[in-house]
């Protein structure tokens, strides 16, 4: 059995490039590869492919059978990487700008050695710039008052529950959250030096759990809970938002799927994708919570579209099952120790994912569903927001919270 520590070490050796924004389409294919047995050493797929971990094994039969599908269809490989959890050895190809790609998958996917072939799917994470504490800025955190969090960490500030965000890297030295992460990763590009430079992972984690009574800045939705950052998704140059796509999720999904994390927050959203569902319900049904961004097209995708993931809009984004939570100029944390406004439903699922926290603190066997009921019916009658105080009360059966003072 490869432990969790182990799987860190291996996975921050298989290198996947931000470059892979290039307009070339690429497919993700996977070989079923039980126990890994009979295996060897994968080599390098090409010049830019950098795998530093030599511990990195692949069965000989499955090696040979990339290597005949490769040839038949005309195949470059990109990069390869074992999923673990769902027992499957998954590659990307890039293909030719010539091929018919819905005609070309089918073909792969008749192939009776073939576990699944689909198209490389890219995604966006979904935010962008714009009580009595010792935290100077609390009474610029509107949400605070919507979610009446004040009365709510009279309850409970979840403690000690472990929370994986996948997203973009995090500053970890930030002051509301070297004393949060536990660990961290980088899925997409390790040892450049770019993973504490990037905001959108900063702001999520700070919305979530930054640190409370420190002197500095704002408080998390939950203080008390600890982070595991998972870098799988990266700044391109395609304007300000970050950029993540099936393989680097993948990656990051699996090593967390397996984790001993009570809760997963996606703050990000793209098309349908079967092999990311696929890793997301085995999460759920590992009694892990899962939280997504509501895309802004209104359309499901990923991860809205998976059953069982806890779906967080913003008012913009109200829609059957969504959790909402204020997702306009939420102020958050910057790399470098600053503080600035945000919007967007990555911000929205970042406070329900700590809301769910707050729960989890008391009640660590709540299943996901639960904690969505909970959730669901949290709001007052004048207010669409979820409420943080009025979850609590309801599963501690205790006094319910009088009503906030504003819906904000």
């Amino acid at each position: 059995m490869i432990g969790r520590t182990q799987l860190l070490a291996l996975f921050a050796g298989l290198v996947a490039f931000p470059a892979w924004a290039a307009a070339e389409t690429r497919i993700l294919v996977t070989f079923s590869d039980p126990g890994m047995n009979d295996a060897a050493v994968a080599g390098p797929a090409g010049p830019t492919y950098r795998r530093t971990s030599s511990s990195y094994l692949v069965s000989i039969g499955v090696k040979r059978a990339a290597n005949r599908l490769a040839r038949d269809f005309e195949l470059e490989l990109v990069d390869e990487w074992p999923i673990l959890p769902l027992k499957v050895h998954c590659l990307v190809y890039s293909i030719a700008d010539d091929v018919a790609v819905e005609t070309l998958l089918q073909r792969i996917n008749d192939r009776p050695e073939v576990e699944s072939a689909q198209l490389l799917n890219e995604f966006e994470v979904s935010a962008s710039s714009t009580f009595d504490s010792r935290d100077p800025h609390v009474r610029l955190q509107h949400h605070v008052v919507a979610l009446q969090l004040a009365e709510a960490h009279s309850l409970s500030r979840g403690e000690g529950v472990s929370i994986t965000i996948i997203d973009t890297g995090a500053d970890i030295n930030h002051p509301e959250l070297k004393s949060q992460i536990r660990d961290h990763a980088d899925f997409v590009d390790p040892g450049h030096g770019e993973f504490s430079a990037d905001a959108h992972g900063t702001a999520i984690a700070g919305v979530i759990a930054a640190a409370e009574d420190n002197g500095v800045g704002i408080v998390g939705v939950a203080p008390l809970a600890r982070l595991t950052i998972f870098k799988a998704c990266w700044y391109g140059d395609r304007g300000s938002r970050a950029i993540c796509d099936s393989f680097t999720l993948a990656k990051a999904l699996s090593n967390a799927a397996v984790s001993d994390t009570a809760i997963i927050n996606l703050s990000l959203a793209g098309p349908a994708d079967p092999l990311l569902a696929r890793l997301v319900t085995l999460a759920i049904e590992r009694g892990i919570v899962v939280v997504g961004a509501a895309p802004e097209s209104g359309e499901d995708g990923f991860p809205a579209g998976v059953p069982g993931v806890l779906v967080a809009g913003t008012e913009n984004e109200q829609g059957i099952g969504r959790l909402l939570a204020p997702g306009d100029s939420i102020l958050a944390p910057l790399p470098g120790g600053g503080f600035d406004f945000t919007s967007g439903s990555s911000l929205s699922a970042a406070q329900v994912s700590g809301v769910a926290a707050l729960l989890l603190a008391k009640k660590s066997d709540l299943r996901p569903d639960e904690v969505n009921r909970l959730l669901v019916d949290s709001p007052y009658k004048d207010s669409h927001w979820i409420n943080a105080c009025r979850a609590l009360t309801k599963l501690l059966d205790v006094p319910e919270c009088l009503p906030a003072r504003s819906d904000m």
